[in-house]
């Protein structure tokens, strides 16, 4: 387990899990990691019991090359932008796969309820002389151009902001 937050909203009770495992890659084992899986789930407390109420499952499996998977933790967030009492979490996280310096894929998810809104590009996480990592190609999910989302759209530009000068 990476991290775990207790959340208390309109809904009851939750728990977000950051879980990573790694391991051999399945695909071509070798003598090292290089298999990289990251798991995010949110767990909601309904008649005392716990359920699952969403996950977000990513991986990296890379053999003989480079590679890392982790959750910016320190970006974590949960917010309530709508106003609608219901807790939205933003989890940001990157995959790497490549040989030397070479851009992490990073995606910066947020979840509300069954509402999925992400931004996915690219970030150079080990540049020289502590500067801002590089931007790659950066995408935004279609439904956050709609001026409904726009809080939402706002909130992940700056979470992708502040991972940008974060160091791993």
């Amino acid at each position: 387990m990476v991290s775990a937050q207790r959340v208390i909203d309109k809904g009851g009770e939750h728990v977000l899990v950051l879980s990573r495992k790694s391991g051999l890659s399945p695909s071509k084992p070798a003598e090292r990691e290089e298999y990289h899986e990251l798991k995010a789930v949110y767990y909601g407390r309904k008649d005392g019991r716990w359920k699952t109420e969403w996950t977000v499952h990513d991986m990296v499996d890379c053999p003989t090359l480079d590679s890392a998977a982790e959750f910016f933790t320190s970006a974590v967030s949960v917010t309530d932008l709508n106003g609608d009492g219901r807790s939205e979490v933003t989890i940001p996280y990157r995959l790497f796969c490549g040989g030397g310096i070479d851009y992490s894929t990073v995606k910066v998810i947020l979840r509300e309820g069954g509402t999925k809104l992400a931004i996915r590009g690219e970030l150079e996480m080990y540049q020289p002389g502590g500067k801002p990592a590089l931007q790659g190609k950066k995408q935004y999910d279609s439904v956050l151009a709609q001026p409904a989302n726009n809080a939402y759209k706002q909130h992940l530009d700056a979470v992708w902001a502040r991972i940008r000068l974060i160091r791993q």
